[in-house]
């Protein structure tokens, strides 16, 4: 007797086909793509505006305007906020049983994980470029050269991936949209506000420096302000890198750890 086995697509075609899928769904709720774009333009406006007086301080770099310090580290915040959305997509996909869905077909289990990364950072480059609109209408300069722009779209693309990832792991193991939120904003205020995004961690008491050294949002945040003021070095951008390639490696591995852990605990 033959046996008839199912069709299956390539893995690029999958992804194509989910990261399509993804736009679309946020195509259709022109809300939270508003807020979604729009928030981190209105939080530039009202931060750069507050906390101005900052520059004043000793601690801060000399010659630095607030607006040129600030807008690489929204670039990074942003990034960060834009993760819960990640979040709260997958957690819908588990209400609806999208992810049944998925499960039954002949697609790797990593697919719409792949999809949503593609997802966030095509938002995250049109964030980029809106921030930067509203950044050089508040009078902000990019002092660095085109290999600076390159190598900040590259930081950013990749802590977006790692954000995706980290938001995305907690959307599929609570499941559900409004407790995601709730533990978003959990995980999202320790990475925004341990760094150096508002004021110079010289500014901050000894333990949140130490935090902030493992913080892969300040690393990429003092990355994104070397490359805009034209003062990185390349180990700047490895640390970065290094530090969200690494928190997107160990949120890949964690849940193939606890699968395994699992069956040998139930023993």
């Amino acid at each position: 007797m033959t046996t008839i086995r199912p069709t299956v697509s390539p893995f690029g075609s999958q992804v194509a086909a989910l990261t399509i899928r993804n736009l679309r769904t946020s195509a259709r709720v022109p809300q939270l793509l508003m807020f979604s774009l729009t928030m981190p333009m209105a939080m530039l406006v009202l931060f750069s505006q507050v906390f101005r007086s900052v520059a004043a301080g000793a601690e801060f770099p000399a010659g630095v305007s607030y607006i040129d310090f600030l807008t690489p580290a929204m670039l990074a915040v942003s990034t960060v906020m834009a993760g819960t959305n990640a979040g709260v997509s997958a957690a819908i996909d588990h209400t609806n049983g999208l992810h049944d869905r998925f499960a039954a077909l002949p697609m790797r289990p990593s697919v719409p994980g792949v999809a949503r990364t593609l997802n966030e950072a095509m938002f995250t480059l049109a964030r980029a470029v809106l921030l930067g609109i509203t950044a050089v209408a508040l009078g902000f300069e990019f002092h660095g050269t085109a290999a600076d722009a390159v190598s900040a779209v590259i930081v950013l693309v990749v802590l977006a991936g790692a954000m995706s990832a980290l938001f995305g792991l907690i959307g599929d193991r609570l499941r559900r949209p409004d407790v995601v939120q709730f533990a978003g904003m959990m995980v999202m205020m320790p990475l925004m506000f341990v760094s150096s995004a508002f004021a110079p961690l010289e500014t901050m008491p000894g333990w949140m420096r130490a935090m902030a050294s493992l913080n892969p949002v300040a690393h990429a945040t003092d990355a994104l302000r070397g490359h805009v003021l034209g003062t990185a070095s390349g180990g700047d951008t490895v640390t970065a890198l290094i530090a969200a390639i690494g928190l997107w490696a160990v949120v890949i591995a964690l849940p193939i750890v606890i699968r395994r852990i699992r069956p040998s605990s139930a023993r």
